[in-house]
């Protein structure tokens, strides 16, 4: 939408802009010399018109007033400078809680108009009752995941990287309902990730199963995009896979309540003996050793954290009502679990050393 416009030298100034995603855009005589993504109430633009050389616009929009005040510059000299209406087109677009003006703690309608008023009062009625379903929440949360990362982020990658979090947690609901386990469906949380919901499960099997589907579908999920950029060399299907490929190796670190902090204490707790932690406290150096050797201190920190985590529950867990695994699943479950964490391990080194540029981000978590 327009947010003004004005002339010099017989050029035409048009300034645009959202205050949805932030997307300013600059033409000069029908043009587009400048765009960038601002979600703040100043901004300033550089470009180049032939015949004036390098100018800048600066503009700042004082939503209280209705107004915005720019100015034209070039080296140093202001060549135009005013203070204008905003544009109806961008007046109408914005909330009726810009018009509100606190007085006392109260929050009174500067000139309410009646219809205005009452038009607002039932959207916002409707809004809450709709808010109140589960799926319209859960819709509602996925969008502002979407926004959330697309401000971090491209739009593209917002998607995929959302469409990672619901294919992981699509595996563990898939888990819950293969043992009949009764599911609330998944929750996205901006800045946290996903969330499937479900009641506790009646196993140590049936909580390893279900903790270590997430990260196979996401595995799944991480096979075909790296196929994809083997196949095709494309650069977003590169880091689609190794993103993948790190935030479902995350979910595998032997922290609770992480994925894989779950299976870890399913294992140790089903032995319900010292020799079970001793073991794990033997296998868990070891993975230590080994991190530090390959460059993850990340993973190796996790893995103390872990150890302590798997200490201080100890006797806690040993009282938990609950079957535990046989010695076969032990094995079973303990070589599924590190199968699947060494396979995320490999495509992130394979694509980082593919010299795909972006993709040795992933390489540097593992080695903060």
């Amino acid at each position: 939408m327009n947010l003004f416009s004005f002339s010099y030298q017989q050029h035409h100034f048009v300034m645009t802009g959202s205050s949805w995603n932030g997307n300013e855009a600059l033409s000069v005589d029908g043009e587009l010399v400048s765009q960038k993504r601002n979600f703040g109430s100043s901004s300033d633009h550089q470009f180049t018109l032939e015949g004036l050389g390098a100018l800048s616009l600066a503009f700042t929009i004082d939503l209280e007033n209705a107004q915005v005040s720019y100015q034209l510059n070039k080296d140093e000299q202001i060549l135009v400078s005013d203070v204008v209406a905003l544009s109806d087109e961008f007046r109408q677009h914005q909330s009726p809680i810009s018009e509100a003006v606190a007085v006392d703690g109260h929050i009174s309608q500067a000139e309410p108009a009646p219809k205005k008023q009452a038009h607002w009062i039932v959207l916002a009625g409707i809004g809450f009752k709709l808010l109140k379903t589960a799926k319209v929440f859960k819709v509602a949360l996925a969008a502002a995941s979407v926004s959330v990362y697309s401000v971090m982020f491209t739009f593209e990658f917002a998607v995929a990287l959302v469409a990672i979090l619901v294919f992981h947690e699509y595996g563990h609901l898939r888990a819950m309902k293969k043992f009949g386990i009764p599911t609330k469906g998944m929750y996205l949380i901006p800045f946290v990730g996903g969330l499937a919901v479900g009641d506790k499960p009646g196993s140590r099997w049936q909580d390893v199963y279900i903790s270590l589907m997430g990260p196979i579908y996401g595995l799944l999920m991480t096979v075909v995009f790296y196929v994809a950029y083997l196949i095709t060399g494309n650069h977003f299907a590169g880091l689609v896979a190794s993103t993948s490929a790190l935030i479902n190796l995350f979910n595998l670190l032997p922290v609770y309540p992480l994925d894989g902090g779950r299976v870890i204490k399913s294992l140790v707790f089903s032995g319900r003996k010292y020799l079970a932690l001793v073991l794990l406290l033997g296998l868990s150096a070891a993975c230590f050793a080994a991190s530090l050797m390959l460059g993850f201190a990340l993973i190796g920190f996790f893995i103390v954290l872990g150890v302590i985590d798997i200490v201080s529950e100890w006797r806690v867990s040993l009282a938990e009502d609950i079957t535990p695994l046989t010695t076969y699943g032990i094995w079973f479950s303990l070589l599924w679990y590190l199968a699947t964490l060494m396979a995320f391990l490999i495509i992130i080194v394979l694509i980082a050393q593919s010299g795909l540029p972006g993709s040795e981000i992933a390489l540097k978590v593992l080695n903060s």
